[in-house]
């Protein structure tokens, strides 16, 4: 099992673009932020909720060494969630991705807020 490459939602795009003006990290490093805020979030991200709009992302990319510890986390939400990791793991990152995206937009306006979020995020 591995992850395919991922299409974030246009709104998705358009958030990372502007996270990326504010703080100067790249789309990658902020979606595995993102990812991260939204695997907390006891509720299930719903797929359908996100267009398939915008740019494409490798895995490679997005997750770069770290990659085996995105999968162990996806895999440990989806057999949570009930879900067959076989089935929906592509389908559900994506839907993590997206969700966790807007999450980390409505927290940070700049460098310091990131680094804020972090430190809160670690006491948790």
């Amino acid at each position: 099992m591995r992850f395919t490459r991922l299409k974030m939602s246009i709104r998705s795009q358009h958030l990372l673009g502007q996270l990326k003006a504010k703080t100067g990290l790249t789309p990658n490093i902020m979606g595995r932020f993102g990812i991260c805020l939204s695997l907390k979030d006891p509720s299930m991200p719903n797929p359908e909720e996100f267009d398939e709009k915008g740019s494409e992302i490798h895995p490679s990319v997005l997750f770069g060494e770290y990659e085996d510890i995105y999968m162990t986390l996806m895999i440990q939400r989806l057999k949570k969630d009930n879900l067959d990791p076989e089935i929906y793991l592509s389908k559900m990152l994506r839907a993590h991705f997206n969700r966790g995206t807007i999450a980390l937009f409505a927290r940070v306006k700049d460098l310091s807020d990131f680094y804020e979020m972090i430190k809160v995020e670690r006491k948790n």
